[in-house]
């Protein structure tokens, strides 16, 4: 009787631990650091759960209409931008055509998007820029530069479309 009870607390440890390294890899998403551990409990997760996996990369299609209109925008200012772009400069870009990110830190919403998009290429904290280019341009003409609507990017006319981002937005 209590190596059964052994057994099932060893079995509950463990499913715990799993669920703890999921919620940090869903923290690390948000480009949250972990809270400190004690060294006891960091060998035991490093003991008994699997090697966390990068999330999964998505094509554009995967994403919500709402979401996917935030990975268009942002493509849209990767490709016309020289550099690299920060997160804060894609979520003033988007916000300037007219497009809501949803969610209480809009840096961190369009940050977990575009981590998960496989046409953007995360840089760190330096910023985002397109995995292809070509592709990007592909990809815009067809789900973005062509819609008739009112998240086109060309839909507020002239004074809307060459939106400048500026140099510390792209340091």
């Amino acid at each position: 009787m209590h190596a059964d009870i052994i057994k099932q607390m060893r079995d509950e440890e463990a499913g715990l631990l799993l669920k703890l390294n999921a919620v940090r890899n869903l923290l690390s998403v948000y480009g949250e650091a972990p809270v400190a551990t004690s060294a006891a409990s960091t060998q035991s997760v490093k003991r008994t759960a699997p090697a966390s996996r990068a999330r999964e990369k998505v094509a554009i299609t995967s994403f919500t209409m709402q979401t996917r209109m935030s990975v268009l925008l942002s493509l849209d200012a990767m490709v016309h931008a020289p550099g690299l772009l920060k997160t804060s400069a894609l979520v003033e870009y988007i916000e300037k055509r007219g497009h809501e990110i949803t969610g209480n830190n809009k840096v961190n919403a369009l940050g977990a998007l575009l981590a998960r998009s496989e046409d953007v290429q995360g840089h760190g904290k330096s910023g985002w820029t397109v995995a292809d280019r070509e592709r990007a341009l592909s990809i815009l003409a067809e789900h973005l530069h062509n819609e008739k609507g009112p998240h086109s990017v060309y839909a507020g006319g002239p004074e809307t479309a060459p939106y400048a981002l500026t140099e510390e937005a792209m340091e």
